[in-house]
């Protein structure tokens, strides 16, 4: 037992004390709004990119693509999110919160905080791993968000069905993350050696994408905005937090995934909510502030979900 809670305390512990930072840095002045805005797009574009591409193109030889793993994480994503268009409209009746709700109980912040955790678990090959399911499930938390968030959309703002499929494409081209994971295949498809001045570039990079994402995150948090719709964020955040992956660790055990793979689902399911769910949302002109609740909400308790979660995990041998 005391091995397993070193490991949960080595694997978590070291993230939320940066986000801790990153709210305090704030919080005395120290940095300012513009720094986190600028580190949060920097991050988004450039160091998270660069290193998902440095990751799989250095672990040459040892990446090898499961066809079954991946269409078991996107099956798992797929069936959430329609079990919550199918469940929420039944109890909440307001179009701009239904689609707030259902993307932020199923989204998670996969990119940023489940490529430090699967490197914290597993190192070098937990992070090949996530890199391998990470464009699928982007792709997917992108296009189901935008078609739920224009499907309850206010009645003047709603799109056509080419308006949304238009939408959903830009998204997917667009999306730095796909596009790193993208190029870093064909490198390795091809074979293509990567120049050391370029390996070493992207390293730099890479090195400052997890600081200031995390920072930035602990950087957002604002209690005053937890005020009204509360109850609607607490329930989104149990729904993020602990029964979709509580069901999706279960189905996977019961497969017989274990080790770096069972980790990944359960990090997959157990983040929460997106960053950019928040972003989304009110771009598109849903209930922004119960996006942000839901995103301030899950990650506080995600402090105490994830450390238990990578405590039993390890305690019984799974991972």
């Amino acid at each position: 037992m005391k091995e397993s809670f070193i490991f949960a305390v080595n694997t978590v512990v070291p993230i939320f004390v940066i986000v801790l930072l990153g709210g305090i840095l704030k919080k005395i002045g120290f940095l300012k709004d513009t720094f986190f805005a600028e580190s949060e797009r920097f991050v988004f574009r450039v160091a998270l990119p660069s290193m998902l591409f440095l990751n799989m193109t250095n672990a040459r030889g040892s990446v090898r693509f499961d066809g079954k793993f991946v269409a078991f994480c996107c099956i798992g994503v797929t069936a959430a999110f329609a079990l919550l268009c199918l469940i929420v409209p039944l109890f909440i009746k307001e179009n701009d919160k239904r689609g707030a709700f259902i993307q932020g109980s199923y989204r998670s912040n996969f990119a940023i905080l489940g490529t430090t955790l699967a490197h914290n678990m597993f190192g070098e090959a937990g992070v090949v791993q996530i890199a391998m399911v990470m464009p699928f499930a982007i792709t997917l938390y992108n296009f189901y968000a935008v078609t739920i968030l224009s499907i309850f959309a206010p009645a003047d703002k709603k799109m056509t069905k080419m308006q949304i499929a238009k939408n959903i494409g830009k998204n997917i081209i667009t999306n730095p993350l796909i596009i790193s994971v993208l190029f870093a295949l064909v490198f390795l498809i091809f074979e293509i050696p990567l120049p050391t001045f370029a390996n070493k570039s992207l390293q730099y990079l890479s090195d400052s994408s997890m600081p200031l994402a995390l920072m930035a995150l602990g950087a957002n948090f604002n209690f005053d905005s937890m005020k009204g719709r509360f109850h609607l964020a607490i329930v989104a955040t149990f729904i993020k937090t602990v029964l979709l992956v509580s069901v999706a660790v279960v189905a996977a055990v019961m497969i017989g995934y274990r080790g770096v793979e069972l980790g990944i689902i359960y990090i997959m399911f157990s983040g929460p909510a997106a960053v950019s769910s928040y972003i989304m949302a009110k771009n598109m002109e849903s209930d922004y502030q119960l996006a942000g609740q839901i995103l301030l909400l899950s990650t506080l308790v995600c402090i105490l979900t994830l450390f238990l979660g990578v405590f039993l995990l390890k305690y019984l041998a799974l991972i």
